[in-house]
């Protein structure tokens, strides 16, 4: 049986000539994904199936399947399935009856003959349930967040577009808190790379509209892997400022987030099932020379290199063709301002619409330095701050404010971060334009310390 269709996806798995009296049981493998599995073959012809074509209604057969998808962790997904193969195109069409997971992986899955007792995962346990209670205590950070932030606007009496609000939400529930070291971020990505492996098994488990859902739950998470790789990145200091930005601007932006998702999982099954037809499938022996578990790493990446591909394509070209329609040059995307440089890794997206060009500078408009949560602090002796809200990992504390930067005018000169209190306001003018470079982040003295209400 050379494969199977599983929920609209084709995948191949191996003949296998162990053929008894009234059925056939084999072994399986598909060294790409590092599934391990045993397949059911029975002899006397049956009704098809419901995904079986009607060219097979008079060739269908019983089958019966189950096998262990090996993950990044030391567990693997399990799944069980029934359904009709086809003599004539010989393929299986089967509806999965059942899903879970077991703790095994490695040369452990490979060498694994079945068990008549009931498996389970306490690692994927473990890490699930340490995964679910943090995006919940996330949610409810971003939901005070906001609140705060709300009321807040109220006593100021200001008002916030749609948009502008919804920016805020994104940005209040970002993975990583304000100040996070690169170690901090490895272990959310680790995670996140958990969540994607569920998504990627998942696939084969849905069928139809869930099914689409799932593409998009994968690119979603997805865009968390690149978007918490770049903060790394950022963390680093290893890219000039104008490339940082350009970076940032080109490709996480909030007018393309999600494009690229949705185009993904219109063509994902079709993609699947490219890979699946492709000489991945004929890999068993570089399998088993470098170990299923190492060989599984290279099928995988070569699907999320393709999603990655795709969703960084059409983010770029979303980005260019929205900065040429608004601006009418594509100037923005190398141009300074100084409040994307006080912000640097602060802040998780980009606005591009929230730009504005003020004498030939790049700056902020007033409504998008609403939209992040920046406000201004005056001292007694006039210096104006540029302050905002920090998100720590699960505390919020009434006084949240810190100080990024110094406001001259229009430009912001950015200081180091520290906790301030004052009497906040909005601003009223655009931020931005350059920034100098030759002056380092300033200091704030003691005597500059304002109080926050």
């Amino acid at each position: 049986m050379p494969g199977e269709r599983i929920d609209g996806s084709w995948s191949v798995v191996e003949r296998c000539s162990h053929a008894l009296l009234h059925y056939s049981r084999c072994h399986f493998v598909v060294p790409q994904y590092n599934i391990h599995g045993t397949y059911l073959l029975e002899a006397e012809k049956v009704a098809p199936s419901p995904t079986t074509p009607s060219s097979c209604s008079n060739e269908s057969f019983a089958f019966h399947h189950y096998f262990y998808h090996g993950s990044i962790g030391y567990y693997a997904f399990y799944e069980e399935a029934s359904g009709t193969y086809c003599s004539i195109d010989e393929t299986a069409y089967v509806e999965v009856n059942g899903l879970g997971t077991y703790d095994t992986n490695g040369s452990h899955l490979a060498k694994d003959t079945g068990d008549t007792t009931y498996r389970r995962s306490y690692w994927y346990g473990l890490f699930g349930a340490v995964w679910i209670a943090y995006r919940t205590l996330l949610m409810r950070r971003s939901f005070i967040s906001c609140k705060r932030y709300g009321r807040r606007s109220d006593i100021m009496q200001q008002k916030m577009r749609f948009k502008d609000a919804m920016v805020y939400v994104q940005e209040s529930l970002r993975l990583s808190a304000h100040g996070a070291r690169n170690y901090h971020r490895a272990a959310i990505l680790y995670l996140l790379v958990e969540g994607l492996m569920s998504d990627l098994f998942m696939l084969i488990a849905q069928d139809g509209f869930i099914a689409k859902v799932q593409y998009i739950s994968l690119g979603y998470n997805l865009s968390g892997v690149l978007s918490m790789l770049f903060e790394m990145v950022e963390s680093m200091n290893w890219l000039s400022e104008k490339a940082r930005c350009l970076t940032k601007r080109l490709l996480f932006n909030y007018e393309t987030a999600l494009i690229g998702e949705f185009c993904c999982a219109a063509a994902m099954q079709f993609y699947l099932t490219l890979l699946n037809r492709s000489s991945l499938k004929q890999s068993q022996p570089a399998a088993e020379a470098v170990s299923y578990y190492v060989w599984s790493l290279v099928g995988h990446g070569v699907i999320v290199l393709g999603i990655v591909a795709t969703i960084l394509s059409i983010r770029a070209t979303g980005a260019i063709i929205s900065v040429k329609c608004a601006f009418g040059s594509l100037k923005l995307f190398t141009s300074p301002c100084s409040v994307d440089t006080a912000l640097g890794v602060r802040s998780k997206m980009i606005l591009l619409s929230g730009y504005v060009w003020e004498n030939g500078t790049l700056c902020y408009r007033v409504e998008t330095l609403k939209s992040f949560g920046i406000m201004s602090v005056e001292q007694e002796d006039e210096t104006q701050f540029l302050v905002l809200h920090k998100l720590r990992w699960l505390g919020i504390p009434r006084q949240d404010m810190i100080a990024i930067g110094e406001v001259d005018g229009n430009r912001v000169q950015p200081c180091i971060e520290r906790p301030c209190a004052g009497i906040v306001s909005a601003f009223g003018i655009p931020l931005g334009g350059p920034t100098d470079a030759s002056i380092s982040a300033k200091p704030m003295s003691a005597r500059q310390s304002v109080y926050l209400s």
